[in-house]
């Protein structure tokens, strides 16, 4: 082969792979082809040069197509729109508006009680009662090295708290001696009166003042009549109590001090845990950076355990271990050295998360409240895409300070929401400051609390979305957020409506295919289902759907209807007859605007995870995994704004993931349910 005739094979081989037959660019090329003056050139000539100018726009068709999907990444349906140019690119900038300030909370009660006892002064200066919590502060002045306080006991008279989840106390070093802030976690409320009418208690506070073996020396006493009683908003973080192989522990206290950090723990173990504590550092932000690291300390055993009183049934101790460093955010009890009721050995290790201590719990009136920089923020939105099913906005974010919360909805030129079933948020890769945010459309339910605040019409009218792009950066923060507004008004696309109305018999249960809406980017598939028992039985994670050459996992699940949940209304779109479920759920994977097969693929269901699990079941799923060589405990937990249940895997072959030994733990248990049920669907959108 001669030498022009090799280039010229080569330079049509590279065009091949890089241009599909489908793509049309003699338009592009047409342009560059117009001569008002023909030149002669030899015909090998014209063959490359014309081939070098194909690949030559090609690169620039390329790269006008990756600015515009290379935020969109990761997601079949939105790369495919993204690819296809169907991604508008508004790149419109908006200044922030200060959204209203919340109603400041109620501040503490200033007391300003003092008492001395052994040549110690102690302060009370000020309470916080909350009906999910409280809070005294006091300061002390010469307390000795061989003195220190104990916790302090409330006491409300006929009103007594309920629900206790822990209390946390600490003394920090002030100008003057001590500064000091106990937070107990219970509820506090009057029956007769919650929530109706503001309450009134009357406070009996005591704090006792012991030596260095925690002998009583002497007790400070405070009374406060009539502090008010506050009903505000509240969660927590602190774990409370773990309870695993059907025994419980509880972290019932820690105490912070310049010399000591100090924390008392209940068991019901034959014998007490081995006790670490790993404190959370946020390091210093350096410069340039936004904000500050956090890192793990290392685990620090108790330099100090001693056995204490405790109720029937209990053992209690108190273990004592060095001062918490400077900046520290949190702290991790962890205890291990466990056994059951029969003194066999547990394979769990329960750590206690303290992510709230007590000087980061902000007080009305006493902390100072962060101040709002309005005008230094700005927000550009990059990129839009809206259809039926789905939208997806990129965006950037400048002048931050440090990570906000962030809430991003669309909403009809009247302001009211489209309601979104599902969404996602994530940050670019290559660059912080761009985020990406996807939601996915559905429709409110008939209350009329939604009616009145969702927006009831369709999101696209006439082939576009026109409405608005609201953006809330940190819209709970006490001084009040910040809200970015943008008018769109972008083309958007509909979705294809099928009813294959196909049905598949598999391990004796019928599954059917009732409806799909299929837009460029998403797809829904609407099912009922004949359910092994009368348990929540869900599609499992071994769901997928493929259409075309792009496939996607199942996004999203919604029970639709069963009556063992006590969803009587049958949709309209249910043709299965019997007992059944119905169900709806997503995939982030779209048609292509071309006739391709849908194939829609069950291989399992699977149950919902009880909180407890019943003992008999988790004993007898642990012997299973133990014989293929997996240690695993179930534990459940509870915390100071609510609770929960986790698995710890302590032992487990090499070959295996985390996910692995977890699929074959609720395989063990009987919570899944294999079979193959596909479907197949040909689609002409």
């Amino acid at each position: 082969m001669k030498p022009d005739e090799r280039l010229t094979a080569a330079l049509q081989a590279i065009a091949r792979q890089e241009v599909p037959d489908t793509v049309n660019l003699w338009p592009q090329l047409a342009t560059h082809l117009e001569q008002t003056e023909m030149k002669t050139m030899k015909p090998t000539l014209k063959i490359i040069a014309l081939l070098l100018l194909v690949l030559l726009t090609l690169a620039l068709v390329s790269g006008a197509a990756y600015a515009l999907y290379q935020y969109l990444r990761g997601d079949a349906g939105l790369e495919a729109v993204s690819q296809a140019g169907l991604v508008s690119e508004p790149n419109i900038t908006a200044l922030p508006t200060p959204l209203p300030t919340p109603t400041p909370l109620p501040p503490a009660a200033r007391l300003g009680q003092a008492q001395t006892l052994q040549q110690v002064t102690l302060s009370l200066d000020w309470v916080y009662l909350d009906d999910g919590w409280q809070a005294i502060g006091f300061s002390v002045q010469g307390l000795k090295a061989y003195q220190r306080l104990g916790m302090p006991q409330l006491d409300f008279g006929e009103l007594q708290p309920e629900q206790y989840r822990g209390a946390g106390m600490a003394l920090l070093p002030s100008e003057t001696g001590l500064q000091g802030r106990y937070v107990v976690y219970q509820i506090l409320r009057h029956p007769e009166t919650y929530p109706a009418a503001d309450t009134f208690v009357d406070l009996n506070l005591t704090i006792p003042l012991l030596d260095g073996n925690g002998n009583l020396l002497d007790t400070f006493r405070f009374t406060a009549p009539h502090l008010p009683l506050h009903q505000t908003p509240f969660g927590g973080a602190n774990t409370y109590a773990v309870r695993l192989s059907g025994l419980e522990m509880r972290l019932e206290w820690v105490v912070a001090t310049p010399q000591e950090t100090r924390l008392k723990l209940c068991y019901q173990q034959p014998r007490p845990p081995h006790l670490k504590l790993k404190p959370i550092v946020k390091a210093q932000a350096g410069q340039g950076q936004e904000s500050a690291a956090v890192l793990d300390g290392p685990a620090v055993p108790a330099q100090q355990v001693i056995e204490i009183a405790a109720q029937v049934g209990w053992r209690c101790v108190e273990a004592v271990f060095p001062p918490l460093p400077e900046q520290v955010s949190a702290v991790i009890v962890v205890a291990d050295g466990l056994t059951d009721a029969e003194g066999k050995d547990l394979a769990a290790s329960p750590e206690f998360v303290w992510a709230e201590l007590p000087w980061q719990k902000a007080i009305a009136g006493i902390d100072p409240l962060p101040v709002q920089s309005i005008g230094e923020v700005k927000v550009t939105l990059l990129q839009a895409y809206v259809d039926a099913l789905r939208a997806a906005l990129v965006y950037r974010i400048e002048g931050l300070t440090s990570e906000p919360f962030i809430d991003v909805q669309l909403t009809d030129l009247e302001g009211k929401p489209f309601f979104a079933s599902s969404g996602g948020f994530s940050t670019y890769e290559n660059d912080p400051s761009i985020y990406i945010a996807t939601l996915t459309f559905a429709k409110p339910s008939g209350r009329k609390a939604d009616s009145d605040f969702f927006s009831q019409r369709e999101p696209i009218l006439n082939g576009r979305f026109v409405g608005k792009v609201t953006l809330l950066l940190n819209p709970w923060d006490a001084q009040g957020g910040q809200e970015f507004t943008f008018d769109l008004d972008v083309p958007a696309f509909p979705a294809v409506t099928l009813t294959p109305a196909q049905s598949v018999l598999s391990q004796g249960l019928e599954m059917r295919l009732e409806r799909l809406a299929i837009s460029p980017s998403y797809t829904k598939a609407y099912l009922c289902y004949q359910k092994p028992s009368q348990a929540d039985w869900m599609l499992s994670d071994q769901t997928s759907l493929q259409i075309g050459q792009a496939q996607a996992g199942l996004n999203e699940f919604a029970l639709v209807y069963d009556e063992d949940f006590g969803m009587q209304a049958r949709p309209e779109w249910a043709s299965l007859s019997g007992r059944v479920r119905c169900v709806e759920a997503g995939f982030a994977v779209g048609h292509h605007s071309q006739p391709e097969t849908l194939l829609l693929t069950v291989n399992e269901l699977s149950q919902s995870v009880p909180e407890v699990i019943p003992d008999d079941q988790l004993q007898a799923a642990k012997e299973k995994l133990r014989q293929q060589g997996i240690e695993i405990e179930w534990m459940t937990f509870s915390e100071n704004g609510g609770g929960g249940a986790a698995p710890q895997i302590k032992q487990k072959p090499d070959h295996l993931t985390d996910m692995d030994v977890m699929r074959l733990f609720y395989e063990a248990l009987g919570y899944t349910f294999k079979g193959n049920w596909a479907f197949q669907v040909q689609i002409q959108p």
